[in-house]
């Protein structure tokens, strides 16, 4: 049972490593989300032609700047498509970890066993739990991240884009409080 434990603390070690990817993608996120509405305001702006005053007597200058306006937005958007990619992959990673420890603690293991406590050592049951609840967890909130930034575009109302940009921050499917929990409960011992 032990050398299982340590086998799932591995397995915890590289989940940490993929939440700490997580959050470096989020702060990247929320840059270029802000980046995305501020050139959506500004679109906003360009389209009412009594903001131009005295350009426009400039031929197409109107035109010129709401088509680069868009280029900039397309390009935005697409770099926060690539970051959900990168959002997707940790998913999967965890989900991977949370298979291959539901497969770990079949394999020998009783269900009496899976329930055994050693001294201050987490029991198979809680090793294969937390990594289903962390799977399922950041699973939730990149569903919820694709939804909100799909719903984005060039003509998104700014209260939209401020409800979108809060929810995008506080990640509501992650209790950050739950989720240490969890690896205190693993990592006890070293505690």
């Amino acid at each position: 049972m032990e050398t299982l434990v340590r086998k799932y603390q591995q397995k915890y070690r590289k989940a940490r490593e993929e939440l700490a990817r997580w959050h470096e993608l989020q702060s990247r996120l929320l840059s270029h989300f802000d980046n995305a509405a501020a050139v959506i305001e500004r679109l906003e702006v360009l389209r009412n032609p009594k903001h131009y005053g005295g350009l426009t007597c400039v031929d197409g200058i109107r035109e010129a700047l709401l088509g680069q306006q868009l280029e900039t937005l397309e390009r935005t958007f697409g770099i926060m498509n690539d970051i959900l990619k990168q959002f997707h992959s940790i998913v999967l990673a965890l989900d991977k970890m949370s298979k291959d420890g539901s497969q770990l603690s079949k394999s020998g293991s009783t269900p009496s066993a899976l329930q055994m406590k050693i001294g201050i050592k987490p029991t198979l049951a809680e090793c294969m739990d937390g990594l289903n609840i962390i799977h399922e967890i950041y699973q939730s909130e990149y569903l919820l991240k694709s939804s909100l930034i799909s719903s984005l575009t060039w003509n998104s109302s700014s209260s939209d884009i401020a409800a979108v940009r809060q929810l995008l921050v506080d990640q509501p499917n992650i209790s950050k409080y739950e989720v240490q929990q969890i690896f205190d409960i693993i990592f006890a011992e070293e505690n």
